[in-house]
């Protein structure tokens, strides 16, 4: 069903092949309340740097299940019509289930960079809210350590560690970034957090860094913005860059030998 799509994209590669974005995967928690507060943060703290971000939200909310976003592209039809501005420096994509399928066949997930590249040219950042399984095809052995959206509730804590798990195993992804969101401010910190990390270092040999501790419930507004937006610059630092003529290979962005290899052996015996 891609097929034409690929043939379609390739003639287009070359116009915007020195624009470079860059793909930051973040993955969804029903158990954070707060979630869509953070990645609105996110964006104000991208926009406040002179960056344009497009989310590209694949939670299906109560109003609808998003763009078929694979039916979309096999038909050559231009994402930029599902595509809403939601202020001068931040647009927004909802995506269907079918974003799925591009996880699942090589070179497919490039093809979507590539689609979205050219629907959105003034993004500078495009950020990927999905589960873990779906974040765990598009970013599958690349150089990218994925933002996990964590709280202290107990069910958070556990889709945290569950969605870690995957990207570990799925993806070859070690390295992560938590975002620990509470139900009060906390003073240092939350033992929740501590309890995740120790888990991806004992039981994945992964490695979970506390990026930012937040509470969307009580932090007012300037304290949150602050936050959020030195979390912002510090992503950045780990966001997997991307341009149209990365596209022309498909080891772009990918792991290390090494390390692709100790991830994969890692997966086989566990």
């Amino acid at each position: 069903m891609l097929e034409r799509g690929f043939d379609q994209a390739h003639g287009l590669r070359r116009l915007f092949a020195h624009h470079t974005v860059h793909l930051l995967p973040v993955t969804a928690n029903p158990h954070v309340p707060g979630s869509h507060v953070l990645l609105e943060g996110l964006c104000q703290g991208l926009a406040a740097q002179g960056l344009h971000t497009l989310v590209i939200d694949a939670v299906q909310g109560p109003y609808g299940s998003g763009v078929d976003v694979a039916g979309a592209i096999a038909r050559d039809l231009d994402l930029g019509q599902w595509i809403d501005e939601f202020d001068p420096y931040t647009s927004v994509l909802a995506a269907g289930p079918t974003l799925a399928f591009f996880g699942q066949a090589e070179g497919a997930s490039t093809l979507l960079f590539e689609a979205l590249r050219e629907a959105a040219p003034s993004a500078d950042v495009v950020l990927f809210h999905a589960d873990a399984s779906v974040l765990a095809g598009l970013f599958d052995q690349r150089r990218v350590r994925p933002l996990v959206l964590g709280g202290d509730d107990p069910h958070a804590v556990t889709h945290a560690y569950a969605s870690i798990k995957i990207l570990a195993r799925q993806a070859g992804l070690l390295h992560h970034a938590i975002v620990m969101d509470t139900a009060e401010q906390s003073l240092g910190v939350p033992p929740a957090a501590l309890r995740l990390m120790r888990c991806v270092g004992d039981f994945l040999r992964g490695e979970a860094q506390l990026a930012a501790v937040t509470s969307t419930a009580e932090n007012d507004e300037p304290t949150l913005a602050q936050t959020l937006h030195q979390l912002s610059m510090s992503l950045l630092h780990y966001a997997l860059p991307f341009s149209l003529q990365d596209g022309e290979g498909s080891a772009w962005g990918a792991l290390p030998p090494a390390q692709a290899a100790s991830a994969a052996a890692h997966h086989a015996f566990n």
